[in-house]
């Protein structure tokens, strides 16, 4: 019994020891002269000994992103905080009295679980913590939210209850919640049927979001005169899709006077019911985008003479050109009409933004050009920022900004067709503001310095993606770069230089600028091709072999002899020059012919005939003609091909140098093969010369072992044994043999008789001998023992 105690007595405090929070944890006072204590992120497993806080109050504790799952009884003894911040771990189980401490002073609290465990709301903070004002529940797997769940709650003003698989909600599940101004309830399951339930109890709530669940419809009788901020974005299914259901379902509008903010992204809204928000005056905020809007009227935005931002992206907007469905935003500051492909510009389309319109983004709207007599951006006084970037915009007329001289500061244009700078203000506009333009991925090659220098106060310029021809014309951007750039930032800039053939691929910002340097024959598309004079021929590219030239192709230097596309996007064209001496470079250039853009340009070397480029990545879904040039000095000789029947058909081989080409091939590849067999039978050779070696000793060695057993002597294995050097002696006489024979050993054991035949010695005056290593156990007789061989 009493070693029952000692041993509970040791074990007990090592059991529910816990980490004082001042070894681990950060205390501090912030600038609005809170207090708090820091134990964030610190891979606590359980909650920290908060007992010698001495009766300090503090307003928040932070706790998130830690692994604690369970909160023991009286985990906060000692603690008085009013924020308490638990998300980011996984509460597996709350002990009842685990915020018993907290009862009187927790006014928010923040807190994540384990969705595989935890069904319910816990005891602990349905019972305990009745003052909270804010509560925030994460990652609960409740499916239903019970009759007089928070019937405890008398001051609570703020409900989060998120990615908790909600399906339902009974009829009095908010009961008592008549203090709640804001209800999130994103992230769940669930439907329609919600609308009843929040009529009943939440009087005064202003702010209800319900994003990614599964509501179809808002019904009529839906009415929270208070609410100021509805958010259903990521609702799927909100069939609004004609007239009558429309004005229905969408009559909830009408009654919310307060409404501040409305988001209805990604639903799928088709058109906007007449003086839909007539009664909401005080909305500043509204996003449409990602809906199947097809037109605007005149009176769809009536009523919001308050709104400030507005977004309408990634519709199908069909505006007429006489239409004015901005001209009630007087108020409008930011206006998103991307993605919508069949807008018609005008001024009217605009009338009613020029005043306070400062953010306008146009992209991917597949703008081609704009009218100079129809100019829609001539009307904005306070324009500060345009984004047309992803269109196919060539040009733009001079000056058709020149009413934002004095606001705009930054211009998108990246993504379009331009090849020099365009001038967005007129001839003069020293009180430009303009510091960031973006003209990134176009067709410039080559930049005029007046036409930047006009901007004084530009910052920036984006030429990423550009073909640049880094000659002696561009030496001065260099230098624009070092005077208005911060050093440390031009290594980033990617401006890559397509010409001439000896800078292809580098770096505009880090060539030497003695390397940029302009010969006679060097020139550039940008400063030359447009006024080329162009000699054409049409082809229709099923089948090119030439075998007539046209005369309009047989003129002075140049003949395009051939033309051939095969399936997996090679182009090879073959030309003759006909004069003696040839060009520096040939400037090859293929044109969308429907667009008349460049699509591919490169400088070829002046010895080249021919050349094979892939160009299957350049190539337009639409279009299936195509202009080809070549460009000599002074001159421009192009064919019309088609390409669109090549692309299934089988490859087309049209000159004798492509034949020629073929058969060198067809030899390289025989030569290898060829020479691959012949080292192969060398290496077979060496490897059977060296077995037949092999073999031949190893019957060499089992003939040697194989040999009489009656030899003179026979070494065990592994032993060394050392002859005496033969010699040469006289023979001894016959009686004193058999003297040394009988003294030497009497056992048959000591005997010794050679196998050798010495029939031919007999007469012999000297014999040849070698001395026997003596026996073991043997007497050997004190005279050399010798043995015939």
């Amino acid at each position: 019994m009493y070693i029952q105690l000692i041993l509970m007595t040791l074990i007990l405090p090592i059991y529910y020891c816990q980490i004082d929070f001042q070894t681990i944890c950060q205390a501090g006072i912030r600038q609005d002269n809170t207090n708090y204590i820091h134990c964030g992120r610190k891979q606590l497993s359980e909650i920290p000994n908060f007992s010698r806080t001495t009766n300090t109050f503090y307003d928040e504790l932070v706790l998130n992103d830690n692994q604690i799952s369970e909160i023991r009884q009286n985990a906060f003894q000692g603690l008085r905080v009013k924020r308490l911040n638990l998300s980011g771990n996984k509460i597996r189980s709350i002990d009842s009295r685990g915020f018993i401490e907290l009862a009187n002073y927790l006014e928010e609290l923040i807190i994540e679980f384990d969705s595989s465990v935890n069904y319910e709301i816990p005891d602990a903070i349905k019972f305990n913590l009745i003052n909270l004002r804010s509560l925030k529940l994460i990652n609960l797997n409740l499916t239903i939210i019970r009759n007089n769940t928070f019937i405890k709650y008398r001051k609570l003003e703020e409900l989060a209850i998120t990615k908790s698989n909600i399906k339902s909600i009974e009829f009095n599940g908010f009961n008592s919640l008549t203090t709640l101004r804001s209800l999130h309830l994103d992230q769940n399951q669930l439907n329609d049927n919600i609308w009843s339930v929040l009529m009943k109890y939440l009087y005064n709530l202003e702010i209800l979001t319900l994003s990614q669940n599964n509501i179809n419809s808002l019904k009529e009788n839906f009415l929270l005169k208070n609410l100021k901020i509805l958010d259903l974005s990521s609702n799927e299914k909100l069939y609004l899709q004609n007239n009558e259901i429309n004005s229905l379902q969408l009559t909830f509008l009408t009654i919310l006077n307060s409404l501040k903010e409305l988001n209805l992204d990604f639903n799928r809204l088709t058109f906007l019911p007449e003086s839909l928000f007539q009664f909401n005056a005080k909305l500043t905020y509204l996003s449409l985008q990602g809906n199947d809007l097809n037109y605007l009227t005149n009176k769809s935005l009536r009523g919001l003479n308050n709104l400030i931002y507005l977004n309408l992206a990634r519709n199908r907007l069909q505006l007429q050109s006489n239409q004015q469905p901005f001209q009630d935003l007087n108020s409008l500051e930011i206006l998103n009409l991307d993605r919508n492909i069949q807008l018609n510009l005008s001024k009217l389309i605009f009338q009613g933004l020029e005043t306070n319109l400062m953010e306008l983004s146009l992209q991917n709207c597949n703008l081609t050009s704009i009218s100079l007599l129809n100019n829609p951006f001539d009307l904005f006084l306070n324009l500060q920022r345009l984004k047309l970037s992803s269109n196919s915009l060539k040009d733009l007329p001079e000056g058709f900004l020149k009413h934002s001289i004095d606001s705009l500061i930054s211009i998108d244009l990246q993504r379009n067709l331009f090849q020099s700078i365009p001038n967005l203000f007129g001839k003069d506009f020293p009180s430009s503001k303009l510091t960031d333009f973006d003209l990134s991925s176009n067709h410039i090659c080559t930049l005029n310095k007046n036409d930047l220098y006009k901007y004084k106060n530009l910052k920036t310029i984006g030429l990423t993606g550009n073909p640049l021809h880094c000659n002696c014309h561009l030496r001065w951007l260099k230098q624009w770069l070092i005077k208005n750039y911060d050093y440390d930032l031009i290594k980033f800039l990617q401006w890559t230089c397509a010409t001439p053939v000896n800078l292809v691929g580098k770096q505009l910002t880090i060539i030497d600028e003695h390397d940029m340097i302009c010969s006679e024959n060097d020139y550039s598309q940008c400063q030359h091709a447009e006024n080329l004079p162009i000699k054409s021929t049409s082809t229709q590219l099923t089948s090119i072999k030439t075998t007539s030239i046209s005369s309009s192709t047989i003129i002075d230097e140049l003949i395009i002899n051939d033309i051939s596309y095969n399936p997996n996007g090679m182009l090879t064209i073959t030309w003759e020059y006909l004069l003696s001496v040839s060009p520096k470079y040939f400037h090859l250039q293929i044109y969308d012919e429907i667009n008349r853009h460049i699509l591919l340009q490169r400088l070829i070397d002046g010895k080249q005939r021919s050349i094979e480029i892939d160009i299957k990545d350049y190539l337009k879904e639409y279009s299936s003609i195509y202009m080809i040039c070549l460009n000599i000095p002074h001159n421009k000789y192009c064919r019309n091909v088609q390409l669109q029947q090549v692309k299934s058909s089988s490859l087309v081989i049209s000159t004798n140098k492509h034949e020629n080409y073929q058969s060198s091939q067809y030899f390289y590849l025989l030569s290898g093969i060829l020479l691959g067999a012949i080292f192969v039978c060398a290496m077979l050779i060496i490897v059977c010369c060296w077995r037949v070696r092999h073999l031949s000793r190893e019957k060499l060695s089992n003939s040697i072992e194989k040999s009489p057993t009656n030899t003179l002597y026979h070494p065990p294995p592994h032993s060394s044994i050392f002859y005496r050097p033969l010699n040469i002696i006289s023979y001894p006489p016959k009686q004193q043999q058999q003297q040394q024979q009988q003294q030497s050993c009497d056992t048959s054991e000591c005997s010794i008789h050679s196998s050798t035949d010495t029939s031919q010695l007999a007469n012999d005056c000297y014999h040849i001998y070698q001395q026997i290593p003596p026996v073991y156990n043997c007497q050997i007789h004190p005279i050399r023992t010798h043995a015939l061989v």
